[in-house]
Protein backbone atom coordinates (compact mmCIF):
# COMPACT_ATOMS: atom_id res chain seq x y z
CA UNK A 1 0.00 0.00 0.00
CA UNK A 2 1.10 3.55 -0.57
CA UNK A 3 2.25 4.87 2.76
CA UNK A 4 0.57 8.13 3.71
CA UNK A 5 1.76 7.89 7.31
CA UNK A 6 5.18 8.88 8.60
CA UNK A 7 7.27 6.14 10.25
CA UNK A 8 6.71 7.64 13.73
CA UNK A 9 2.96 7.70 13.06
CA UNK A 10 3.02 4.05 12.04
CA UNK A 11 5.06 3.14 15.09
CA UNK A 12 2.80 5.00 17.50
CA UNK A 13 -0.28 3.49 15.85
CA UNK A 14 1.06 -0.04 16.26
CA UNK A 15 2.02 0.57 19.89
CA UNK A 16 -1.33 2.21 20.67
CA UNK A 17 -3.37 -0.54 18.98
CA UNK A 18 -1.42 -3.19 20.89
CA UNK A 19 -1.91 -1.32 24.16
CA UNK A 20 -5.66 -0.98 23.57
CA UNK A 21 -5.95 -4.61 22.52
CA UNK A 22 -4.01 -5.85 25.53
CA UNK A 23 -5.96 -3.76 28.02
CA UNK A 24 -9.35 -4.61 26.54
CA UNK A 25 -8.54 -8.31 26.27
CA UNK A 26 -7.26 -8.49 29.85
CA UNK A 27 -10.42 -6.82 31.08
CA UNK A 28 -12.71 -9.06 29.03
CA UNK A 29 -10.69 -12.16 30.02
CA UNK A 30 -11.66 -11.51 33.63
CA UNK A 31 -15.31 -11.53 32.56
CA UNK A 32 -14.73 -14.45 30.14
CA UNK A 33 -16.53 -12.52 27.41
CA UNK A 34 -14.58 -13.62 24.34
CA UNK A 35 -11.31 -15.02 23.13
CA UNK A 36 -9.48 -16.58 20.23
CA UNK A 37 -8.92 -20.26 19.59
CA UNK A 38 -8.50 -21.96 22.98
CA UNK A 39 -9.40 -20.67 26.42
CA UNK A 40 -5.81 -20.06 27.46
CA UNK A 41 -4.13 -16.73 28.06
CA UNK A 42 -1.21 -17.02 25.65
CA UNK A 43 -0.89 -19.37 22.72
CA UNK A 44 0.81 -18.98 19.35
CA UNK A 45 -2.31 -18.50 17.18
CA UNK A 46 -3.76 -15.88 19.54
CA UNK A 47 -0.43 -14.08 19.64
CA UNK A 48 -0.37 -14.05 15.83
CA UNK A 49 -3.83 -12.45 15.73
CA UNK A 50 -2.95 -9.96 18.47
CA UNK A 51 0.47 -8.95 17.19
CA UNK A 52 -0.30 -9.21 13.48
CA UNK A 53 -3.92 -8.54 12.70
CA UNK A 54 -4.73 -5.63 15.03
CA UNK A 55 -1.70 -3.47 14.19
CA UNK A 56 -1.96 -4.18 10.45
CA UNK A 57 -5.67 -3.31 10.35
CA UNK A 58 -5.02 -0.13 12.36
CA UNK A 59 -2.29 0.99 9.97
CA UNK A 60 -4.41 0.30 6.88
CA UNK A 61 -7.41 2.11 8.38
CA UNK A 62 -5.41 5.21 9.34
CA UNK A 63 -3.39 5.19 6.12
CA UNK A 64 -6.47 5.53 3.90
CA UNK A 65 -8.47 7.81 6.19
CA UNK A 66 -9.97 10.70 4.17
CA UNK A 67 -8.06 13.47 5.97
CA UNK A 68 -8.81 16.07 3.30
CA UNK A 69 -12.55 15.31 3.07
CA UNK A 70 -15.55 16.52 5.06
CA UNK A 71 -16.55 15.24 8.49
CA UNK A 72 -19.36 13.29 6.78
CA UNK A 73 -16.79 11.40 4.72
CA UNK A 74 -14.81 10.71 7.87
CA UNK A 75 -17.91 9.49 9.72
CA UNK A 76 -18.83 7.27 6.76
CA UNK A 77 -15.29 5.90 6.68
CA UNK A 78 -15.45 5.00 10.37
CA UNK A 79 -18.89 3.44 9.86
CA UNK A 80 -17.64 1.32 6.95
CA UNK A 81 -14.63 0.15 8.98
CA UNK A 82 -16.90 -0.63 11.94
CA UNK A 83 -19.23 -2.70 9.76
CA UNK A 84 -16.29 -4.49 8.12
CA UNK A 85 -14.71 -5.21 11.51
CA UNK A 86 -18.00 -6.54 12.86
CA UNK A 87 -18.37 -8.76 9.78
CA UNK A 88 -14.80 -9.98 10.18
CA UNK A 89 -15.46 -10.82 13.84
CA UNK A 90 -18.68 -12.63 12.88
CA UNK A 91 -16.71 -14.62 10.30
CA UNK A 92 -14.12 -15.55 12.94
CA UNK A 93 -16.95 -16.73 15.18
CA UNK A 94 -18.53 -18.87 12.47
CA UNK A 95 -15.18 -20.41 11.55
CA UNK A 96 -14.51 -21.32 15.18
CA UNK A 97 -11.44 -19.11 15.55
CA UNK A 98 -13.18 -17.00 18.18
CA UNK A 99 -15.60 -17.77 20.98
CA UNK A 100 -18.01 -15.79 23.15
CA UNK A 101 -18.77 -16.51 26.76
CA UNK A 102 -20.85 -15.15 29.66
CA UNK A 103 -23.53 -13.54 27.51
CA UNK A 104 -21.28 -11.51 25.22
CA UNK A 105 -22.90 -10.60 21.89
CA UNK A 106 -21.61 -9.36 18.56
CA UNK A 107 -23.63 -6.16 18.96
CA UNK A 108 -21.33 -5.12 21.84
CA UNK A 109 -18.35 -5.24 19.51
CA UNK A 110 -20.26 -3.46 16.75
CA UNK A 111 -20.95 -0.51 19.05
CA UNK A 112 -17.42 -0.43 20.46
CA UNK A 113 -15.54 -0.34 17.13
CA UNK A 114 -16.27 3.35 16.32
CA UNK A 115 -14.98 4.41 19.74
CA UNK A 116 -11.84 2.30 19.38
CA UNK A 117 -11.19 3.79 15.95
CA UNK A 118 -11.70 7.30 17.30
CA UNK A 119 -9.09 6.59 19.99
CA UNK A 120 -6.62 5.62 17.25
CA UNK A 121 -7.41 8.79 15.29
CA UNK A 122 -7.01 10.85 18.47
CA UNK A 123 -3.63 9.25 19.10
CA UNK A 124 -2.53 10.04 15.56
CA UNK A 125 -3.57 13.69 15.99
CA UNK A 126 -1.64 13.82 19.26
CA UNK A 127 1.48 12.44 17.58
CA UNK A 128 1.12 14.96 14.73
CA UNK A 129 0.78 17.80 17.26
CA UNK A 130 3.88 16.60 19.10
CA UNK A 131 5.83 16.40 15.83
CA UNK A 132 4.81 19.94 14.88
CA UNK A 133 5.76 21.29 18.32
CA UNK A 134 9.16 19.63 18.11
CA UNK A 135 9.84 21.28 14.76
CA UNK A 136 10.38 18.00 12.89
CA UNK A 137 9.04 17.41 9.40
Amino acid sequence: MKKNLKPIEMYSTVITSLLIQTKVDRWTDRMDWYGFFERVHVDAPTLLVSMGLYPAASLIMLNFYPYDKSKWHAAGYILIWSIASTFFEWTFLKMGYMYYGNGYHLIYSAFSYPFLFLILFGNLKLVDTMIKKSGEK
